[in-house]
């Protein structure tokens, strides 16, 4: 599905409600990962039910276990359109017989795409249409191409992380294991006075940066030229993961917003106990919204 405005256009699939290619009329730019497979075969993938992952793969919800892969199943199931215009698209997923199997909840995933000026707004709503309290986690992947990437430079471009309107210098990092879990230990940034963080091909060596308890609301995406080019923003996430496939020096980067986080190592608790574990009683829903600003 596209949408379009004098600025820019979005291409966005059925395929997991993924927002595919948003691109700058202006000069053509293409602003979102390619999903080159050689490093990682997906543009910007939505997070849901869980965000990263649950412990051996398999979660409990009222003393029954249910698989669960990584980041959930919306990412790999076919939404609905419900409503379209020129600039805005909406995608609907609605809880089966098979989303039962692996997540015992009823639910409508709402999913709406809007531009405007040289914003793309994403909002993803989440309704329990079920009988009893519902437990999730929900959030954004989206991968951004480096400007003028050349796999010998030293630095490819720069983050800056933002806290309301002033960057941020001293930031606590969640550490992953080998396996992609939450480790107990923890790292500190201490970025320079302009609180840029310079992109380097061993700066995911170990894997994402997570970033929790809302240190930050924003980050900027800077070319090798200190030249700013993206921004996201939300208000919505107490955690953000930055990331890179590991080793691979690769042509992009993910400026990941979250409402949830991988378990850490060895967690065999029932899912309401997951850290950053939003709930919906019956009936209700709640809105998760993130912007993408072309700068």
């Amino acid at each position: 599905m596209k949408i379009s405005n004098r600025y820019l256009s979005a291409e966005i699939s059925l395929h997991g409600a993924e927002l595919v290619s948003l691109k700058r009329l202006d000069s053509g730019e293409e602003l979102i990962w390619t999903a080159c497979p050689d490093y990682w075969a997906r543009h910007a993938p939505m997070l849901f039910p869980i965000v990263g992952k649950v412990w051996n793969g398999r979660f409990l919800a009222d003393g029954r276990e249910y698989p669960m892969s990584q980041h959930g199943f919306a990412r790999d199931m076919d939404f609905t359109v419900t409503g379209q215009s020129r600039c805005s698209v909406t995608l609907v997923l609605e809880s089966d017989a098979a989303t039962l199997k692996a997540y015992p909840y009823p639910f409508r995933l709402e999913a709406t795409y809007s531009l405007r000026g040289t914003v793309l707004t994403v909002q993803w709503k989440v309704i329990n249409t079920g009988k009893d309290r519902m437990f999730y986690q929900i959030g954004a992947h989206p991968g951004f191409n480096l400007r003028d990437f050349h796999k010998e430079d030293f630095i490819h471009g720069y983050f800056r992380l933002v806290s309301g309107s002033q960057p941020v210098q001293d930031v606590i990092i969640g550490l992953l294991t080998p396996d992609g879990y939450r480790s107990d230990r923890a790292g500190m940034l201490n970025l320079d006075s302009d609180a840029m963080l310079p992109l380097t091909p061993g700066l995911f060596a170990g894997d994402a940066l997570v970033l929790e308890e809302h240190q930050i609301d924003q980050v900027v995406l800077y070319d090798k030229t200190c030249t700013p080019y993206i921004a996201v923003k939300t208000v919505d996430a107490p955690v953000w993961g930055l990331w890179s496939p590991p080793a691979k020096n690769a042509p992009f980067v993910c400026i990941e917003p979250w409402m949830g986080r991988c378990d850490y190592a060895g967690y065999d608790g029932d899912i309401s106990g997951r850290d950053y574990m939003n709930s919906l009683e019956s009936g209700a829903d709640s809105t998760f919204k993130y912007r993408i600003a072309v700068l």
